[in-house]
């Protein structure tokens, strides 16, 4: 996804706490990015650091054990690396493949039936349990909904 943002002319700033990528686009003549991951855990820093920065490429956020770098198309392609028009901002938000939205779901829904058999277990009150379940989920979709509807409006909005 990198790869093809990039291409589109976003750039990635940084990395948030949670892992995400906060991107920009320069308005009016916006370059095309390339992007490249590594893992820069503990004495391989160096080692990447040194054979990368003499290419161009500049630490654009890190992760984990992961360092993620950046370099303008330009420095490879030349001129081809700027971008003309650049495409409409992506409605999306979270890029996940079928594998990943399965693997989530899994997840979401093994860690529901632990807490809910946990507590079941612990306060002996299987209503208790349920209600809290249910209260969870119906928090967790309106935040969700929230959040996303919020985004799109933002995205609409016209830039002064």
């Amino acid at each position: 996804m990198l790869a093809l943002h990039g291409d589109q002319g976003w750039e990635v700033e940084s990395l948030d706490p949670l892992g995400r990528f906060v991107c920009r686009r320069a308005p009016g003549a916006a370059l095309r990015w390339e992007y490249r991951r590594e893992v820069i855990a503990g004495r391989r820093r160096a080692r990447v650091l040194d054979e990368l920065l003499p290419e161009g490429w500049e630490p654009c956020g890190e992760w984990l054990v992961y360092g993620y770098f950046k370099r303008p198309r330009a420095a490879t392609a030349g001129p081809a690396g700027t971008l003309g028009t650049p495409p409409a901002a992506p409605r999306r938000r979270l890029y996940l493949s079928r594998k990943g939205k399965v693997a989530l779901a899994l997840w979401v829904l093994l860690v529901g039936g632990a807490m809910t058999a946990f507590l079941v277990g612990a306060l002996g009150t299987p209503g208790l349990a349920v209600v809290i379940g249910l209260g969870s989920a119906l928090s967790a979709a309106f935040t969700a909904n929230l959040e996303t509807s919020r985004g799109r409006a933002a995205a609409d909005e016209p830039k002064a």
